[in-house]
């Protein structure tokens, strides 16, 4: 039960950020194409959110009849699931930042804020992509280390990983194509094509572990 108000909470805040960024993304005038692009991410973060809203709803009944009898492997695994898809969630709101910053950088107008902006919208997608290609899965107690993950998990990230790679290839072939173009938007996209790979990777594993826990 502390888990899934943990992550009530978490998907409440989420919410919040996305009506933020789709604010702040509508008020934009300097850019109509950044500004379009997170109009975009805002409304896929919301609608993201109200998706795992309807899920964790779903999970309520089971939750409630295993509450006695703790968390077991399949349900760390569903909680992982669930947290990098947050997690990836929360990166496109830092995405938006990065690649206007990398943008003002590729034209010549950036500094070291815009530097160490673009780099820490990285991040998250980074700490994504580490879970996926890990061998490793987390224990929820606390001071318990990592165990080997077992076959089922190992071929979920598997399978995420390669849909990873394959927005990755499509999406850098559009921004080659972009670039083509308008120079600049090549390295401004990038913190984009890091997000879409991570997010993707995310979504691929949150979903196989929802058909395998609906047999």
């Amino acid at each position: 039960m502390k888990r899934m108000k943990r992550e009530g909470l978490m998907l409440g805040c989420l919410a919040l950020a996305a009506v933020g960024l789709i604010v702040m993304a509508a008020q934009m005038r300097s850019s109509p194409l950044m500004s379009m692009a997170a109009l975009g991410f805002g409304f896929a973060v919301l609608a993201l959110t109200m998706l795992l809203a309807a899920d964790l709803w779903g999970r309520r009944e089971a939750d409630l009849e295993t509450l006695a009898g703790g968390l077991d492997r399949d349900q760390v695994q569903s909680a992982e699931a669930l947290n990098l898809v947050v997690m990836s969630a929360f990166g496109l709101l830092y995405t938006l930042f990065g690649a206007q910053a990398a943008w003002r950088i590729a034209i010549g107008h950036g500094d070291s804020d815009d530097v160490w902006r673009a780099l820490f919208s990285l991040a998250f997608p980074l700490v994504v992509m580490t879970s996926i290609v890990s061998n490793k899965t987390a224990e929820r107690r606390a001071g318990a280390r990592a165990k080997p993950a077992d076959e089922l998990t190992v071929h979920f990230r598997q399978s995420a990983l390669k849909w990873s790679m394959a927005t990755a290839g499509l999406s850098v072939l559009a921004l080659y194509v972009a670039g083509l173009f308008q120079a600049p938007l090549t390295v401004a996209g990038m913190p984009v094509v890091c997000q879409a790979a991570a997010m993707t990777a995310a979504l691929r594993y949150w979903w196989l572990d929802r058909q395998a826990s609906r047999g």
